[in-house]
């Protein structure tokens, strides 16, 4: 059963179980307010008025003038609620008839059997009867004035019950339904949305109507699907990225391996010195590649001690020392004094430290210089790692994209620098294993600073 069907025959139910409940009580609490009404107004039973008019006949002695009685205020209570009263003599005449119209006539024999006795001294001196609203005596069936008028009024009492039931039942039906179907459109555009996605539809989304649970539920799976959208993107471009990276060196080493074996190319050192080279770029690629998924994927290890981070820079400007010195760039390493030991690995801040230095030297021309400081923000208990140059910078397009796999400003994509594309999105991912964050600030022209700070604790 579907979900609106559902709610329906929900609503529904209840509605029935309430009107059931409320027409039981309102029926229940009008018998009981008929019955004490009746009982004040002096109609409380047939025996009650043959009482009266017993007391009557044992006053007078005999029947005549019971006419005026039936017109007295107090016994035309009947008369007034629609009831017609009969007063026979002990032979069954009609003494009094409060319509006026019966006086004279016998009652039958069923009629003084159903009828209340009227009794002086333990004889019957009469008989009394009640009918329902004029509807004649003769043929007819009499009985108890408060059984007629009770019968009567619970009537019309139940009929307006079950029809104001049946009114708001409609009503609580037309407005269940449409909240109801308030309840589960967005439900089924969830539904649709989802089965959207599941066929590959990345970009589809849910449009956002209310800000209830059911929109909470749509907005996450629209940054949900956002996210998908955006982690399939970055797979297909990470695997044409590793197609493109991997396919130079491979052709190059082909290319080669078919001209010495062809006897086109001596097998010379000097020949075969590219084909290492290509050789160790691959390695490296596939070295990188895994020490990326295994940061992403948290299951790097890290080696940590306590470390001088000032040695890890002295460390890394000697080893990038004679690069700077034959590009004529001048490399600078700037300590604060009293660094405190960290704990870190060593090794792999070290290769943070390294790209970054490597990318500065990479990107800056001949007479510019490098600098690699480190600092301590004594505020935010952080060993903080600059590494600015004077370089070329980085338009601001492209800024927001560098540590993102593969991602290159230039778009002639060149690997004459011998990079793989993975080092800066391989040291954010060391630098956020240690609990630190790494971000850059360039201007065009004046050059690029990249910082990475460290918990000192």
């Amino acid at each position: 059963m579907r979900l609106f069907s559902k709610l329906l025959l929900s609503f529904m139910v209840v509605v029935l179980v309430g009107m059931a409940v409320v027409s039981y009580l309102a029926n229940q609490a009008t018998a009981r307010e008929v019955h004490g009404f009746m009982f004040q107004g002096g109609m409380t039973t047939d025996a009650g008025l043959a009482q009266e008019l017993a007391g009557y006949y044992r006053g007078h002695g005999s029947w005549e003038g019971a006419q005026t009685l039936l017109g007295n205020d107090h016994m035309m209570m009947g008369g007034m609620m629609s009831q017609q009263l009969v007063v026979a003599d002990a032979q069954g005449q009609i003494v009094a008839d409060s319509s006026g119209r019966l006086a004279g006539q016998y009652l039958s024999e069923e009629d003084l059997a159903a009828g209340a006795a009227i009794e002086v001294d333990g004889a019957r001196v009469g008989t009394l009867l009640a009918a329902g609203g004029g509807s004649g005596m003769m043929g007819g069936s009499f009985g108890s004035p408060e059984q007629t008028l009770e019968a009567d009024l619970l009537q019309r009492v139940n009929r307006a019950i079950w029809l104001a039931a049946v009114v708001a039942g409609g009503l609580a039906l037309v407005i269940g339904g449409l909240l109801a179907y308030g309840l589960v459109r967005p439900i089924r555009q969830l539904t649709s949305a989802t089965g959207a996605v599941a066929r590959g539809d990345l970009s589809h989304r849910v449009s956002i109507s209310s800000r209830d649970e059911i929109g909470d539920l749509a907005d996450s799976f629209n940054s949900m699907a956002a996210d998908l959208e955006k982690a399939e993107g970055l797979r297909r471009n990470m695997m044409a990225d590793i197609a493109h990276e991997l396919r130079n060196p491979i052709a190059v080493l082909q290319a080669n391996l078919e001209a010495v074996v062809d006897g086109i190319l001596p097998p010379t050192v000097e020949n075969l010195q590219p084909l290492l080279d290509q050789s160790q770029l691959l390695s490296r690629l596939v070295d990188d590649l895994r020490t990326l998924a295994l940061a992403e994927s948290g299951q790097l290890s890290l080696s940590r001690a306590p470390t001088d981070p000032a040695e890890i820079v002295r460390s890394v400007t000697a080893q990038f020392g004679q690069q700077a010195e034959v590009k004529g760039i001048t490399l600078q390493a700037s300590i604060a004094p009293n660094l405190p030991q960290v704990a870190l690995d060593s090794q792999r801040i070290a290769q943070v430290l390294g790209n970054l230095v490597s990318n500065a030297l990479r990107h800056t021309p001949e007479g510019g210089s490098v600098e690699c400081r480190i600092t301590r923000d004594i505020n935010a208990k952080q060993a903080m790692f600059v590494v600015s140059d004077t370089g070329s910078g980085i338009s601001p397009e492209a800024l927001p994209h560098i540590f993102e796999r593969f991602y290159r400003a230039d778009s002639s994509r060149s690997r004459a620098g011998g990079g793989t594309g993975l080092g800066l999105s391989i040291a954010k991912q060391l630098v956020e294993l240690h609990g630190g964050r790494i971000w850059a600030e360039s201007e065009p022209g004046k050059g690029t600073q990249v910082t990475f700070v460290l918990p000192l604790s």
